[in-house]
């Protein structure tokens, strides 16, 4: 791996960021939930608006609501609650880890 590899791979983030129209609160939000995902956890809406370690509860929620009209995520009321509401990556979401995968893959390899 080059030196400049790292590098390389910011560079392709925030062209990702720039492409998706993204906030630096959107891209963490969308992060936590990606890992979640990732690691077959559920997250729910209040997990997300309580992370005051990235921002106010306000502020979290309007950029929830920023990524579910990008549709980058999707809100499904739970069965057994129907108070709760998961949160979801969409297709498009899915397709920009992909890409953010591929980008970090061929800096590696380069």
């Amino acid at each position: 791996m080059t030196k400049d590899s790292y590098f390389k791979f910011l560079n392709k983030l925030s062209e990702s960021n720039r492409k998706y129209n993204l906030s630096n609160d959107e891209r963490l939000l969308l992060d936590v939930v990606a890992t979640e995902t990732h690691a077959d956890k559920v997250i729910y809406v209040k997990d997300l608006i309580t992370l005051n370690q990235i921002a106010s509860q306000a502020t979290l929620h309007k950029a929830l609501s920023s990524l579910v009209d990008k549709n980058l995520l999707e809100l499904k009321i739970t069965k057994e609650d129907g108070r709760l509401k998961e949160v979801h990556l969409t297709k498009l979401a899915n397709k920009r880890y992909e890409e953010l995968n591929k980008a970090l893959e061929n800096a590696i390899k380069k």
